[in-house]
């Protein structure tokens, strides 16, 4: 009879808050990131590319990975299961997952991108364009793109859930326009101490 009992609360008490829609960081809370296919980001590229002032200004952001990347694979266990990071993304970005490797043909803003051959592997065009530094390309790799689709960083490397959620303010409340990276990180960490 304990153990009824005592399922029977634990089934309450993690049901409670998608039951009721319960709020968290005062936003409502979804709980995964709405990835986007790079066709339907495209579309909506291509909409905003021929608009003089859109009225879309969600951001692009591109996470570029490959399935053999430890780093690719920790990013979307921890930092992209983080409550924060999934509300920041969904608000300001819209989000796709791209395999640098695939092999199919792409098209993105009017351009078909193939896959490369390179020994064993390869990869696509599309990553080497978009998430190249100096003409070589790590994983995972984020790209952010304006909406229109213009490049506007690279960003190389796994991020904690702190780094990403940094960085996605960053360019999602348009801090870029303004101040680089570095005086954007000392004010937030500024305003936090004062807090």
């Amino acid at each position: 009879m304990q153990t009824l009992y005592f399922s029977l609360i634990l089934f309450i008490t993690t049901s409670w808050g998608s039951i009721f829609n319960i709020e968290t960081t005062g936003k409502d809370f979804i709980d995964s990131i709405a990835w986007m296919s790079i066709e339907d980001v495209s579309r909506i590229a291509e909409k905003n590319a021929s608009k003089k002032n859109p009225k879309d200004e969600k951001l692009i952001l591109i996470d570029f990975y490959t399935d053999w990347c430890g780093w690719c694979k920790k990013l979307d266990k921890e930092t992209y299961q983080n409550a924060e990071v999934i509300n920041l993304m969904n608000e300001y970005f819209y989000p796709v997952k791209f395999d640098a490797e695939q092999r199919d043909s792409v098209s993105f803003i009017n351009k078909t991108y193939k896959f490369k051959s390179s020994g064993s592997r390869g990869t696509n065009e599309l990553a080497l364009a978009l998430a190249a530094r100096d003409g070589r390309i790590g994983y995972p790799t984020i790209t952010i793109l304006n909406c229109k689709g213009e490049k506007l960083a690279v960003e190389a490397g796994f991020k904690t859930p702190e780094k990403m959620q940094l960085m996605l303010r960053y360019y999602g409340e348009g801090h870029y326009k303004t101040m680089d990276f570095a005086t954007f990180e000392a004010q937030v960490k500024q305003q936090q101490l004062t807090d």
